[in-house]
């Protein structure tokens, strides 16, 4: 992207303002015409707003003129480029498709989840569960064998007659490791936490109720929602921290104890957080800043801290020592913050739910979505006439697709209509998957997998991918900021490289023309006037008075240089050179003054005579003083005769009463 950001101006890029228009105004109306080509007002005002960089945009007619006659100039080089067919070239298009690939996952998403998860966050719930552990690709028979357990234990449990405790139950039963230590108690939860389907079943309960079996890629789980209430929000809070490892002695415990206590105690009498905290706290992570933690909401930290946490009031307020399965921990209250609002938290949501639990549930989601949509269907005899030619070459990650080919088996395994946005029927064929299943079954080599499971999944995954493929080819026509912002993104990469090669290389490279451009302007570049001065530097007094012998007999500067340092090469040096006014030189500082003019200048270890030789008048500097500023102006040169040659080619037509259309009234 950073050709189009170099050249694009910014207002391509800036928010776009409301704008109310008078009732004159007609988007659709033809604002000026390049040649055969039309540019509607519509257009014009799309850009023209977003050009508000510093409120310069406002609809003012000399703003519309200024404006128009920058957006003339980028239609008229973009229509030079796609005439030469630049937008046709490989490496053009191999840079528009990185950078079209980076902004398509943004629309691969099912927003409604953002909203799903909004309402779960309203609320809070102490959930426990009890886990069947079974495989995500078990058969059928060890698949129903689970759930005829599930079932069975959900009746036991559910039997008021047997009063059967949940907690001990999982405990003693739960396939789920950690059960042995909390019961299968999962403490207290807000969504995003869980994977969805384990979630969405918690949040369908009611507090005492236990969910019929949920399967979900550990197995099957029985559900049990203890209580719920109020999200408490997100809390920001420091602690000191004294560790306590699970192999701590009961001597270490205790000494652990009477530290924490210690320190509680001159928190109590005044002492300082920050310097105690920094002295004592053992979390060095965040010692040195004052044990600050990031902020966290319900079920992110273990329960003994994160309740002691939310139950503090005020910023400042400390706790009593709290004990964790880490140590000890003396917790201090930065900030509460309630739940925000939708506006203000979809964003944050919609990243949790592409980076955590919910993300394979949210990717499924939407090719679901979009199976519906494109009016999926599957034809099953043709995906299992091509899964009758693969061999088990496939367990070994080798088989190919040649017999495929061979055979041309051709026939569609599924298809996707659309009838709306690109109307298109589009068939996805044996070959299509064969190919697809020989560039991806090496990944599945090491597996337990049997070659039946494999094919499945291989195909669920090239169901995913074409859905995914088919809707990607129809982001521009569903979503035109999406199709602004790709045409925009085009003609920026256009541009610069047409730019490049009319004005920035070509000012660079072509040395003739920028010497003979300086040289038809090179009373643009004057200088001040300078001062030509000989600096002599005398080791000591005693040459300096031999010098000025020297100098009185009328004797040339090479002369006195040769007579002094006979002996010693060291004693006197004499050097020339052009000073100009202005630049804070020396010799400016020590007087600008006339042709003659000597100072004297004394330090530890020489003394030096600056004679003023002569003053010159201004003049032009040399190119090579100036090179910059040339490179710019006759790249400025170039790009104003690059436009006047394109109007001539491609003759530019205003629809004045179309412009004043647009002044706001």
């Amino acid at each position: 992207m950073k050709k189009f950001l170099s050249f694009v101006p910014a207002l391509m890029l800036c928010m776009t303002l409301a704008y109310a228009q008078s009732t004159n105004y007609n988007p659709n109306a033809t604002l000026f015409t390049l040649s055969d080509e039309k540019v509607t007002a519509g257009d014009f005002v799309k850009v023209y707003q977003k050009t508000n960089v510093s409120g310069e945009a406002d609809f003012s007619e000399q703003s519309l003129r200024d404006y128009l006659d920058l957006y003339v100039n980028f239609r008229l080089k973009v229509k030079e480029a796609r005439d030469m067919k630049m937008d046709t070239t490989a490496a053009v298009l191999n840079e528009f498709k990185t950078y079209r690939s980076k902004l398509t996952p943004s629309y691969m998403f099912d927003t409604s989840l953002i909203r799903v998860a909004y309402d779960r966050m309203q609320k809070e719930l102490h959930v426990q569960h009890i886990l069947i552990k079974l495989d995500p690709l078990a058969s059928p028979a060890d698949t129903l064998k689970a759930l005829n357990k599930a079932k069975a234990w959900r009746k036991m449990l559910t039997d008021k007659t047997k009063k059967v405790d949940f907690n001990q139950f999982a405990a003693d039963s739960s396939n789920d490791p950690s059960a042995k230590d909390n019961r299968g108690d999962l403490g207290w939860i807000t969504t995003m936490q869980l994977i969805y389907p384990f979630e969405t079943a918690a949040y369908n309960l009611k507090p005492g109720e236990i969910s019929q079996p949920v399967r979900t890629q550990f197995g099957y789980h029985l559900i049990r929602v203890v209580e719920s209430r109020p999200a408490q929000g997100t809390v920001t809070a420091a602690h000191l921290f004294i560790k306590v490892g699970p192999k701590a002695t009961e001597e270490d415990q205790n000494e652990a104890k009477r530290k924490i206590d210690s320190l509680y105690a001159l928190l109590r009498s005044g002492a300082n957080w920050d310097d105690l905290v920094k002295a004592n706290s053992q979390d060095k992570t965040t010692s040195a800043n004052g044990g600050q933690l990031k902020p966290f909401t319900t079920g992110q930290m273990v329960s003994e801290f994160e309740q002691t946490a939310f139950n503090l009031q005020k910023p400042g307020d400390i706790s009593a020592p709290v004990k964790t399965k880490f140590g000890w921990h003396i917790i201090k209250l930065i900030e509460k913050k309630p739940l925000g609002s939708y506006a203000d938290v979809k964003d944050d949501i919609k990243k949790k739910i592409e980076n955590g639990p919910w993300k394979d549930y949210a990717k499924q989601s939407f090719i679901n979505k979009r199976k519906a949509e494109y009016a999926f269907k599957e034809f099953p005899a043709a995906k299992q006439a091509l899964f009758a030619q693969i061999d088990s070459s496939l367990l070994k990650g080798i088989w190919n697709d040649s017999m495929v080919v061979k055979a041309k088996m051709n026939a569609a395994v599924f298809s996707l209509n659309d009838a709306k946005w690109v109307p298109e029927t589009k068939n996805f064929t044996q070959a299509d998957l064969a190919d697809y299943i020989q560039k991806n079954q090496r990944k599945y080599m090491a597996s337990k997998m049997t070659q039946a499971a494999i094919l499945n999944t291989l195909y669920d995954q090239f169901v995913g991918a074409s859905v995914t493929s088919f809707e990607d080819a129809r982001l521009e026509a569903k979503y035109p900021a999406f199709k602004d912002l790709m045409d925009e993104y085009m003609n920026g990469i256009l541009l610069f490289d047409l730019a490049s090669d009319k004005v920035w290389t070509k000012a660079v490279e072509d040395t003739v023309g920028l010497k003979a451009f300086y040289e038809e302007n090179k009373e643009e570049y004057m200088g001040q006037e300078k001062a030509r001065v000989t600096t002599y530097t005398a080791k000591n007094q005693s040459v300096v008075d031999q010098f000025n012998k020297y100098k009185s007999k009328k004797m040339s500067d090479a002369d006195i240089l040769a007579k002094i340092n006979k002996k010693d090469t060291s004693l006197l040096k004499i050097s020339t050179a052009d000073f100009e006014k202005g630049k804070s030189s020396e010799i400016e500082t020590l007087g600008w003054g006339t042709a003659g003019t000597s100072y004297t200048v004394k330090s530890d270890s020489s003394i030096r005579i600056l004679t003023i030789n002569e003053i010159l008048p201004p003049a032009p500097k040399p190119l090579n003083e100036v090179k910059g500023y040339v490179v710019a102006d006759y790249q400025e040169k170039l790009e104003d005769d690059w436009i006047d040659d394109l109007k001539k080619k491609y003759p530019v037509s205003v629809n004045e009463p179309v412009l004043l259309s647009l002044v706001k009234k």
